[in-house]
């Protein structure tokens, strides 16, 4: 990678995760798609998500065609075990990255924080205000999920009948 401030924060990560992972450890940020690439991230998708919110591949297409997307793998042994997928959306109060899908593979040790603290130095050093997310309070395999966002700073912004609950930090 070269010496660009946001490539300096994934590397940073990197370093971080290399306890969990060992040198086999890679970061993969894809300049295309692929069939590799939607194969990992549909291999996350199934344990990370039930079926009502996996992406089809029209609709990961349709968010990978939006301009400045950020895709990030997490990769040990070639194995996907994380993935952070977002883009700046259009807001009238400055500059807001949304984070469309976040997950990590290994959970309860601490994979999940680097990568978020990582993502949002990243979301600093690119001019982005916000990063907004949507998400729930505990999923359906028990993860606070709206307590762990909330240790990081975001607030909720809106909760839907539907138990959604939309989410921002302020940076």
């Amino acid at each position: 990678m070269d010496s660009h401030p946001s490539h300096d924060v994934w590397e940073k990560m990197r370093t971080q995760l290399l306890p969990f992972f060992g040198d086999g450890l890679q970061l993969v940020i894809p300049t295309s798609w692929s069939a590799l690439y939607e194969a990992w991230f549909k291999d996350i998708e199934v344990e990370s998500f039930r079926e009502s919110l996996r992406y089809s591949t029209e609709e990961l297409e349709t968010r990978l065609d939006k301009a400045e997307v950020l895709l990030l793998f997490l990769v040990a042994n070639e194995r996907p075990e994380g993935v952070i997928l977002g883009y700046p959306i259009d807001r009238e109060h400055g500059m807001v990255f949304y984070l469309d899908t976040f997950a990590t593979r290994t959970r309860g040790k601490g994979i999940g924080r680097i990568m978020l603290n990582s993502l949002i130095q990243w979301a600093r050093i690119n001019g982005f205000q916000t990063i907004q997310l949507d998400t729930e309070d505990v999923n359906e395999v028990g993860l606070p999920l709206k307590h762990f966002y909330e240790n990081f700073g975001f607030v909720v912004q809106r909760l839907e009948d539907d138990g959604n609950i939309t989410m921002s930090l302020t940076l």
